[in-house]
C-alpha cells in the first residue's frame, strides 16, 4: 500500500501482567501488538491547541527574528582555513577567556564541518546564528600535554586544516610544520583547549582529545557564545568582519 505525503506513526501497546501482588518479584511481557494510525489533512485541527500555542509560537518567532548584527562581508567555511570558522574561533576563545572562575585558554578548535551555513553580508539574526550552529554543543577546558598538541595539530594538518585560534602551523607532506602557540614554539608544559563536547568526544575523528589529562565543562553552548559575541561588538558599534591571516598555511 503507497501512502502520499503521509506520517505514520507506530504506537506500541505493551500490557504488563503483575505476577503477585505487592511482593518483590519480576515483571514480564504476557503480551504485545503494534498498530498504525495514519495521521494526514483528513484528521483535521484542534482549535483549542491551535490557540494555546499560537502565543509561544508567535514569540520564538519574534525572538529569532532579532537583529543582533551586521556582517561587513560574507563570511565562509573553507580550508586550511576559512572566514566563518577563523571569526568563530576567536570569538569563542575570547568569550572563554572572559569567564573568570576557569583558566585561561590557550587554543580553540571548532570544526568547520560543525558550521552549518555561511553568514550572510548585512543584517544577523538570532535565526541566522541557530542555523549556523543548530547543535547543542557545550564548550569545554581540555588539558592537554606538548605531545598531543602535535598530534592535534598533526591530525589537522592531514586533513587539511579546520578552525583553530590561538595557533598557527604550515601543512607539509600532510604534517604540521612549524607549530607556534601564542606566537611562541611549543613549549614543554600542558596547554588549555577549548572546543565543543562533540569534538572533545572525539567526533569528526577528533580522537586525540580523548587523551586529554582533563576535561572540564563550562556550561556554555557554542551557539552561545557566537550570540553574545556578536551582540558585544554591535553595543561597541562595530560590525562582524574575519580575514584570513595564514594561521595554517601550506608550506613550501
Amino acid at each position: 500500500m503507497k501512502y502520499i505525503n503521509r506520517q505514520i506513526i507506530s504506537v506500541y501497546i505493551v500490557f504488563v501482567v503483575l505476577l503477585s501482588g505487592c511482593q518483590n518479584t519480576d515483571y514480564r511481557i504476557e503480551n504485545s501488538s503494534s498498530k498504525y494510525v495514519i495521521i494526514d489533512s483528513l484528521v483535521g485541527e484542534s482549535d483549542g491547541l491551535e490557540k494555546l500555542i499560537q502565543p509561544y509560537r508567535d514569540s520564538l518567532q519574534a525572538e529569532m527574528q532579532k537583529t543582533i548584527g551586521v556582517a561587513e562581508q560574507e563570511l565562509s567555511g573553507g580550508f586550511p582555513e576559512g572566514l566563518l570558522s577563523n571569526f568563530v574561533t576567536d570569538l569563542v576563545r575570547r568569550q572563554c577567556n572572559s569567564l573568570n572562575s576557569f583558566e585561561q585558554v590557550d587554543v580553540c578548535v571548532v570544526n568547520v564541518k560543525g558550521l552549518r551555513v555561511p553568514l550572510q553580508k548585512g543584517n544577523i539574526t538570532v535565526e541566522n546564528i541557530y542555523q549556523l550552529m543548530p547543535f547543542e554543543n557545550e564548550i569545554v577546558y581540555l588539558t592537554m600535554t606538548n605531545e598531543q598538541m602535535k598530534e592535534l595539530f598533526n591530525f589537522m594538518a592531514s586533513v587539511g586544516g579546520d578552525g583553530i585560534s590561538g595557533a598557527s602551523f604550515g601543512i607539509k607532506d600532510r604534517k604540521a610544520i612549524h607549530i607556534k602557540v601564542n606566537n611562541k614554539p611549543l613549549e614543554d608544559r600542558t596547554y588549555i583547549v577549548a572546543t565543543s563536547d562533540y569534538l572533545a568526544d572525539g567526533g569528526d575523528h577528533f580522537a586525540v582529545f580523548s587523551k586529554a589529562l582533563k576535561r572540564e565543562g563550562t556550561g556554555l553552548k557554542v551557539r552561545d557564545a557566537i550570540i553574545q559575541h556578536i551582540k558585544q561588538l554591535s553595543a561597541e558599534g562595530e560590525k562582524v568582519n574575519s580575514e584570513l591571516d595564514k594561521r595554517i598555511y601550506y608550506a613550501e
